[in-house]
């Protein structure tokens, strides 16, 4: 049953136009940080927005988003502003949605296929790419937050045969003003100047498929070398990063597999790679291609040396996410193909816990209360959201967001850099 927000308000003694975020229980961690709601927002892809009071998990608002395939969205630092990418065929919009009012506030027509929204560490901009191309060219809107003005850069594209998603995630540098983003169709690594629309290209042996920063460091996960084959490997390039539109290459790191992985190329395909909070470690995943979704390798590399610190075999299929607490303590390795995620230990670099929804498959995302005592899940075939309390990583209550549909994406309650890490850590500038 959806929980009426104002009776609910009135309940408590507070006022119905009052920020969700202005509630008991939300927090800022320390200065310079983030919001961390009290409402978990959860995506899915079949044109919803559902809305988790996290005090009482339970759902507070279903906010239709007019689109479909909003399975990616990212939360402006002080909380107000929510965008969700409609990333089916056919879509050309970013939805932004008021978290005060529980409503979608501007629907912004920016190209073919958003994909992946991610919001300045400032707060002013949203940079935003597309799977598809429009005019054989792949478009990046940059989205002014307090005015809903959209420019757009647009990245030539030389292998128009190319088939599948031409761009997949990206990150802004250290600067706030460059975003990083991958041409798949080229392999290139292209930085683009929020202010100008200046581009900078680099080519690369593989997909760009993930960014994280570190300081003037940028380090690019690249599916795999290619052409590919049963030799190929994940590769993350490591970028001087220091003067943005002169991006140096200045080493890599690659990934080890297992037997089972190498035997099948379609096992082996780097996903996500992200550092740790403390700035020490960098955790990248393996999760084979969509046709299989069978990789279960994670390698865990040392920043500084950049030599490999673990080798982890998991035993789940398609590992996607090393989600971090919000502490830095462990990582939550979500995954594509699945219904067990293990929690693994960043000290002792070994699984200590393995949550295990039993049902459903593809736990992907990954929400943290401000404490770091709850975790949300997304249950995407089992649509649902798993609350899991995380002093015994046990799931202690299931929220229902469709009766079906199998489309229960995205889970978050705060801004990131990465959606790995969040916290007063989230951006390692």
């Amino acid at each position: 049953m959806t929980i009426d927000r104002r009776r609910l308000l009135a309940a408590a003694g507070l006022s119905a136009t009052l920020p969700w975020w202005a509630l008991p229980g939300c927090a800022t961690l320390g200065a310079g940080s983030a919001t961390v709601h009290r409402m978990v927002f959860a995506l899915r892809g079949d044109g919803a927005v559902v809305a988790i009071d996290s005090e009482t998990d339970a759902v507070a608002a279903r906010i239709p988003t007019g689109g479909a395939g909003g399975t990616l969205g990212s939360l402006t630092p002080d909380g107000r502003w929510l965008y969700v990418a409609n990333n089916a065929a056919g879509q050309r919009t970013l939805v932004k949605i008021d978290t005060q009012s529980l409503r979608v506030a501007a629907t912004l027509e920016t190209g073919n296929r958003p994909k992946h929204p991610v919001v300045s560490p400032d707060g002013r901009r949203v940079a935003l790419n597309h799977s598809g191309v429009d005019g054989g060219k792949i478009r990046i809107a940059f989205v002014e937050v307090a005015t809903d003005r959209v420019r757009t850069a647009e990245i030539a594209v030389r292998n128009a045969q190319h088939g599948g998603d031409f761009s997949m995630h990206g990150a802004w540098l250290a600067d706030g003003r460059h975003y990083a983003i991958g041409n798949y169709a080229d392999n290139e690594v292209v930085v683009i100047d929020a202010e100008t629309l200046q581009q900078h290209v680099v080519a690369v042996e593989g997909n760009p498929h993930y960014f994280d920063v570190l300081g003037r460091q940028l380090w690019v996960t690249l599916e795999a070398g290619e052409p590919k084959s049963a030799q190929s490997r994940p590769v993350v390039a490591i970028f001087d990063a220091a003067n943005p539109m002169g991006l140096k290459r200045t080493g890599e790191v690659t990934m080890t597999l297992s037997a089972h992985e190498t035997a099948n190329p379609a096992r082996i395909e780097g996903h996500h790679g992200n550092f740790t909070p403390d700035r020490q470690r960098f955790l990248v995943c393996n999760r084979g291609a969509g046709s299989a979704l069978e990789g279960g390798s994670l390698d865990v590399f040392d920043v500084n040396t950049r030599q490999r610190l673990a080798h982890l075999e998991l035993g789940i299929k398609g590992a996607g996410h090393a989600y971090l607490t919000p502490d830095g303590r462990h990582a939550l390795v979500t995954q594509y193909n699945d219904t067990r995620v293990p929690v693994l230990d960043l000290q002792s670099l070994r699984v200590v816990a393995t949550i295990d929804a039993g049902g459903g498959g593809h736990l992907g995302h990954a929400a943290f209360t401000a404490d770091g005592r709850k975790v949300y899940l997304n249950n995407r075939k089992g649509d649902e959201v798993l609350v899991v309390d995380t002093s015994r990583w046990a799931i202690v209550k299931r929220i229902a967001t469709a009766t079906s549909g199998q489309a229960q994406a995205m889970v978050l309650n705060t801004h990131y850099g990465v959606f790995e890490r969040v916290g007063p850590r989230a951006l390692l500038a």
